[in-house]
């Protein structure tokens, strides 16, 4: 695996000792291979995450559900994420990807987080282990190192995907709204970050998996663009725009050039060194 080995040992160490990797303020991080491996599993894991805010309020209505907090949805879209981006144990790029998305959370900074409706950084890797440790316990048994044994991850898999193939998922063989993706022009210096994003193929293969498994009730759009000015920059949203027939509203999923490029800034910062000796 690309990435995985490297960076499991800092993982655990950062895990049980409850850490987390403060950002240097650098534009130097490194941009190779394994460096842009890893920020294509965090920026995928973000845009699935707004995907799972996307399906609760096409499918679900678990978006205005009065029984739910803003930190309960967050939490369930993060679980929705996990469910569609579950790597099989034979799939190396998978699993690279879905613990670059762990190791992406211990990087975040927590000072500046005010006002969260998230979960701690911390607690949101360690449930992306969870599941996919719960997914497979037999393949993914290196997890147990930073799991509490209490946790009945097989149980929280279990059901949270049932919730998705039995309530989200769609299987008439019909086709419901194509998903939109417009790459908006960048600015303010963003133009690596846009054709990062266009290679990738995250856009891309988020709208394959939305189109073929989930039967999407309304016009959908994932847009790329510069998000100074219009929206909190630092992160991707997802957002109704409600018409005056609400048959009519339009839902967006928006990925932010200045995460995308922020992340390739940092990189793999706090994880170089145990990569460099593996």
């Amino acid at each position: 695996m690309q990435i995985f080995r490297a960076l499991w040992v800092s993982l655990a160490v950062l895990l049980s000792a409850g850490l987390l990797i403060a950002p240097a303020h650098s534009d130097t991080g490194r941009r190779d291979e394994a460096t842009e491996s890893f920020v294509r599993g965090f920026v995928r894991f973000l845009a699935y995450h707004e995907a799972g805010h996307l399906l609760m309020g096409q499918i679900a209505n678990l978006n205005t559900h009065p029984d739910w907090s803003a930190a309960d949805r967050e939490d369930y879209a993060d679980k929705f994420a996990t469910i569609l981006l579950q790597p099989d144990a034979d799939d190396p790029e998978g699993i690279d990807e879905i613990i670059s998305a762990v190791a992406g959370w211990l990087q975040v900074d927590t000072s500046i987080l005010n006002n969260e409706p998230h979960a701690p950084p911390q607690d949101r890797a360690y449930d992306i282990l969870c599941l996919v440790y719960g997914s497979d316990p037999g393949s993914f048994s290196l997890f147990e190192e930073v799991l509490d044994p209490s946790s009945d991850c097989t149980g929280l898999y279990q059901a949270m995907r049932e919730e998705v193939d039995g309530i989200f998922k769609d299987y008439s063989g019909e086709m419901g709204h194509s998903v939109a993706i417009v790459y908006g022009p960048p600015s303010g210096g963003m133009d690596a970050a846009r054709a990062f994003l266009i290679e990738s193929n995250v856009a891309e293969d988020l709208k394959d998996d939305l189109e073929a498994d989930f039967y999407l009730t309304h016009r959908t759009t994932i847009q790329a663009m510069s998000c100074t000015g219009k929206a909190k920059p630092d992160t991707f949203y997802f957002d109704t725009v409600r018409a005056q027939n609400p048959d009519d509203d339009h839902f967006v999923i928006t990925l932010c050039y200045e995460m995308i490029d922020a992340r390739l800034k940092y990189g793999m910062r706090g994880f170089e060194d145990e990569g460099e000796q593996n």
